[in-house]
């Protein structure tokens, strides 16, 4: 499904990610974990197009788009919520995910009825303002917003971040439920623990440059992942 080899992106002279490579097979869910600056965001900024890399590809369903416009690649397949969430504050609910069916207008009505059966709070904020929503909402409207493309592949950068535990578990089950319903995910998280228990493989990024790799169950009973990034 999607294919990173050898990319390097510097941000001005500093040199951010260092020969990293990745895969992320169809139907999986491969999660990136690591601390704070360790080059996640910076992993899925290259892929989405946003930031480029000096060296290397990037191929998405056997094509090369290490070169492609950020917004054409929507309507390639990829989807990417980005930290942060971004939703657009001054607009409902609706008018939200409206946005993000832009490179499928057919599908405006049969989207939103689908976001809604997911994330059923929403459909009681519809024509709520964005910014007077939690920050958990604002997470399930900026996910919901993302799938109303119709995306082969959801990546989603950290999208437990500043929720309450119980709000966090809720999103952890959103995104196995998607999943399971046929969409491939690349998750940036801090939460490596609950990361690694959806994920079917993990890549470890440390200081720009992959350090280790494996099956989530593998780095979860890793000595060092536990010491490091779960705490144990």
């Amino acid at each position: 499904m999607l294919k990173v080899e050898n990319i390097n992106v510097y941000y001005g002279q500093i040199h951010t990610l260092r020969d990293i490579s990745l895969e992320v097979k169809k139907g999986e869910v491969v999660a990136l974990i690591g601390a704070n600056g360790a080059g996640k965001t910076t992993t899925l900024r290259t892929i989405s197009g946003l930031l480029r890399s000096k060296t290397g590809s990037i191929t998405l369903m056997d094509e090369n788009i290490s070169h492609t416009d950020a917004h054409k690649l929507v309507s390639k397949g990829l989807a990417h919520v980005p930290e942060g969430r971004h939703v657009f504050l001054q607009m409902t609910v609706q008018e939200n995910l409206e946005m993000g069916a832009y490179t499928v207008p057919s599908n405006v009505k049969a989207g939103i009825e689908d976001v809604f059966e997911r994330f059923p709070r929403l459909k009681h904020r519809k024509n709520q303002i964005a910014g007077t929503l939690s920050g958990g909402e604002q997470q399930m409207l900026a996910m919901g917003r993302a799938l109303m493309s119709k995306p082969k592949i959801l990546m989603l950068d950290e999208p437990s971040m500043g929720l309450s535990p119980i709000l966090v578990q809720q999103i952890f089950d959103i995104i196995k439920e998607l999943n399971e319903s046929g969409t491939t995910i690349l998750l940036v998280e801090q939460n490596a623990e609950m990361a690694l228990q959806i994920a079917h493989r993990a890549y470890v990024l440390e200081s720009g440059h992959i350090k280790l790799s494996g099956t989530g169950q593998e780095l979860a009973n890793s000595d060092e992942i536990r010491k490091a990034y779960l705490g144990g």
